[in-house]
């Protein structure tokens, strides 16, 4: 054995191992459970899943993404229409538009942990189109020397094949697994479920009867087939939403009498309202975001939208961003990286604020606090205005 050959096997080998060693330990622990189960995920993509699902969907998607190539130690903005990276995600592919790839591949990855790009090339080998494709489909392949063999996407019975260079894979941090991504609605699974549940006890409630229960009374012993009227009549005229509200009509010698609700009936939409309040919690959208407004004032509605971009939508478009940056754009030049906008919402009346005080301090012109405030310039507002109980220390 020569010494390159050596040194070869030496340097692969920690990697091989290691990756050998990760992936039957990561694929060991995946529970069976629908939170797990990407088709069963999408399915639950209603109720409270549907608001806060839609609600961070539609502010990634209201975000401008911006291209940069790097030269001279900064970053210059791409503003070219024509650019390729630039048509790339504004054109997205002959059947959709850039707001529905971002849309759709928020909506993955919030219920499912995972979003997959198909990102074919054109004639030159470079990225021509964007496809994203159902997560419930798709299959990462392990491998124990390249950790990713490629991806399988089945659907009908059919399965397509793809190289690992084809599919640009988004996902969120997952302790439990190496390949795939674990999402919002898995941590809140049982929280859905029970909100379901109770959604389901409602819905036969109102369907079997406004009015929750009760017993009739009679001082007479009634035989079978008077209480089968009696029972047959109470459901056709009285039950169901369309006939709550109706006067209840007795026959003679019977009695109605409600049932009380007991005190945990009575917290049973106290309950709804907590499982509601937990779904959004772990989804990260405060409830004033997606238009529960009670109690609630311009001030603080425009502090939950704050809170809402900063810890909820910025960390994933930064996420984002550096799956583009690493595996995307080196296809059209190592140079180019893509960055959003920030989704925070600038406070304009602390930067009118701070402008105002810089300029009673003397650190700014007229004209720059009037910018820093948005507003118009004016003549002669470049000078400097010092306050005149500051001057100068004596030597």
């Amino acid at each position: 054995m020569n010494l390159l050959n050596w040194l070869r096997r030496k340097s692969a080998a920690p990697e091989g191992r290691f990756r050998a060693a990760l992936i039957p330990f990561f694929q060991s622990g995946r529970p069976a459970a629908w939170a797990d189960d990407p088709s069963e995920q999408v399915r639950h993509f209603r109720h409270w899943v549907f608001a806060a699902v839609r609600t961070i969907a539609n502010r990634v998607a209201a975000t401008p993404l911006c291209v940069y190539r790097s030269e001279g130690g900064g970053l210059t903005e791409i503003t070219d229409p024509a650019h390729p990276a630039l048509r790339l995600f504004n054109t997205v592919n002959p059947f959709h538009t850039r707001y529905w790839l971002w849309s759709q591949t928020i909506t993955f990855l919030e219920l499912t942990g995972n979003a997959y790009w198909y990102v074919p090339r054109n004639g030159l080998g470079a990225p021509a189109e964007i496809w994203v494709c159902p997560s419930q489909g798709m299959r990462v392949l392990p491998d124990s020397r390249d950790f990713i063999a490629g991806y399988e996407y089945t659907q009908g019975g059919r399965t397509v094949s793809f190289g690992r260079d084809e599919i640009i894979h988004l996902r969120l941090p997952n302790p439990a697994d190496l390949y795939y991504g674990q999402g919002p609605l898995q941590a809140a699974a049982e929280t859905v479920d029970s909100h379901e549940a109770m959604k389901c006890v409602q819905r036969q409630l109102m369907r079997r009867g406004a009015w929750p229960g009760g017993v009739l009374e009679s001082d007479s012993r009634l035989d079978d087939a008077a209480i089968s009227r009696l029972r047959a009549q109470m459901e056709l005229k009285y039950s169901g939403a369309d006939n709550a509200g109706k006067w209840l009509v007795l026959e003679a010698g019977l009695k109605a009498k409600q049932i009380t609700l007991t005190p945990s009936e009575m917290a049973f939409a106290e309950s709804a309202q907590l499982a509601r309040d937990e779904i959004l919690a772990i989804f990260g959208v405060p409830a004033a975001v997606i238009g529960l407004s009670q109690d609630v004032n311009r001030a603080v509605a425009d502090a939950m939208d704050t809170i809402f971009a900063r810890y909820c939508v910025a960390p994933l478009l930064q996420l984002i961003t550096d799956q583009i940056n690493q595996d995307l754009m080196p296809r059209f030049d190592p140079a180019l990286t893509v960055q959003f906008e920030s989704p925070v919402p600038a406070d304009r009346e602390s930067q009118r604020r701070m402008a105002r005080e810089d300029f009673q301090a003397g650190l700014l012109t007229r004209n720059e606090a009037r910018a820093e405030g948005g507003y118009e310039q004016v003549g002669q507002g470049d000078r400097f205005y010092v306050p005149v109980n500051r001057v100068p220390e004596r030597e």
